[in-house]
């Protein structure tokens, strides 16, 4: 790890160096968690022009915190000198484009090993490195992902698809290229051999949304989508509304199915056929009662408040939670006992409010340590480490090649 960047020692990645090109949330996002975890973590932007997300008013706070700005176009003359040396430096590095977007401009896995044989290189796209040109180098955000893979088709209701929201495919592409970086960086400490990792979103999207897939590709039937925020299959479980809000449950087992029958009025339907004695789940469609058991219990928990309901599930043993708005979440006695809300300061010295560091580490915990840098804040402390001087750091920010912050200081 850089003396130079002065970057605090901590978590169970201090010691790694991290570096990442790419805007707005899927590969940044990865570059987060490890930053978090303790690993050096450079962001590269574009000179011109910074990240688009800071156009975003408080967001940015969240996502770039903990990291180093570098400023420089590294597909130009010197400027791509300066990124080749910076390679000799890291251990992964992440970048997030439209598909083989780095190899077009010359910067091949081939080359970066040649300056770097260890070095983890993890590319993330919409539609992967390679596969046909109708697709691959196709531009992909958070719903063209979703469409393409099939998650976004079994999601919604009944009547119409509607994708998960915010920016799922956005956050689970960005862990599977986390998970996928530390998984051959693992090996290649072992091996002193890199890794080249092709992580498309529209196959973590298919993972994502293989439970039910499987029985269509083994057997041609799909499940349905949602019944009114519920399991497409099963009764008594998913979404509820109360008369100060909603719950969501999970209807599982024979004495909580035999005790919450009796409470809603449907004792009658216990050891009959539908309702075999020892039932542990019901199946709504299959079910010839199925419909009925969904309005009992919505006559049941609509008429009842959250913390009625709550209360005698909990005597019930029926998994069952709160669905929380954003203003419960501070109050949350959960989430104060673990900390789950944090605090920290922004470069400019304002506090920011925010989700905290993620898991929690017993022995080696995470941190937060810097706010977002500002666009080009530490190009000239990076450059500086891998060994480039004052006055060279000077000439590629005269060339438009570097955006340095404020002049090098010695």
């Amino acid at each position: 790890m850089s003396q130079t960047l002065a970057t605090p020692k901590f978590g169970p990645l201090s010691g790694v160096r991290v570096v990442f090109s790419g805007i707005e949330i899927a590969g940044p996002f990865a570059g987060q968690m490890l930053a978090e975890w303790g690993a050096e973590v450079i962001w590269i932007e574009n000179v011109a022009y910074a990240d688009t997300i800071r156009v975003q008013p408080n967001y940015p706070q969240l996502s770039r915190r903990n990291l180093h700005a570098l400023s420089l176009n590294i597909f130009k003359d010197e400027g791509r000198d300066a990124f080749l040396k910076l390679m000799e430096t890291t251990d992964i590095f992440i970048e997030a484009s439209k598909g083989p977007a780095f190899a077009r401009r010359g910067i091949t896995d081939e080359l970066l090993w040649e300056r770097n044989p260890k070095l983890v290189v993890a590319h993330l796209s919409g539609f992967g490195q390679f596969g046909t040109d109708e697709y691959t180098n196709l531009a992909a955000y958070n719903t063209i992902a979703q469409a393409f893979s099939g998650y976004l088709m079994q999601n919604g209701d009944v009547d119409q698809p509607m994708s998960a929201f915010p920016y799922t495919a956005d956050y689970f592409s960005g862990m599977t290229v986390t998970t996928a970086a530390l998984a051959a960086f693992h090996k290649a400490k072992e091996t002193g051999v890199g890794e080249s990792i092709d992580v498309a979103m529209y196959e973590v999207m298919l993972r994502m949304g293989q439970y039910f897939m499987m029985d269509y590709f083994n057997g041609g039937q799909m499940a349905p989508r949602q019944y009114k925020g519920r399991d497409p299959y099963y009764a008594g479980c998913g979404l509820y509304k109360c008369e100060d809000g909603y719950i969501v449950m999970e209807m599982v087992g024979a004495n909580q199915i035999e005790e919450l029958f009796k409470d809603i009025g449907l004792g009658h339907l216990l050891g009959t056929e539908a309702v075999p004695e020892g039932t542990q789940l019901i199946h709504r469609i299959e079910c010839p009662h199925g419909q009925e058991i969904e309005d009992a219990l919505d006559r049941y928990i609509n008429a009842r408040s959250v913390a009625e309901v709550r209360k005698r599930f909990a005597e019930l043993k029926i998994a069952c939670a709160k669905v929380l708005s954003a203003e419960d979440l501070e109050s949350n006695p959960q989430y104060i006992a673990r900390e789950s809300i944090t605090e920290w300061d922004t470069i400019d010295g304002k506090r920011c409010k925010g989700p905290n560091v993620m898991p929690k580490f017993k022995n080696n915990p995470g941190q937060i340590w810097r706010g977002m840098p500002d666009h080009g804040m530490d190009t000239a402390a990076i450059l500086r480490d891998i060994g480039y001087s004052d006055e060279a750091i000077t000439e590629l920010a005269d060339k438009g090649l570097a955006k340095v912050d404020k002049a090098p200081e010695a």
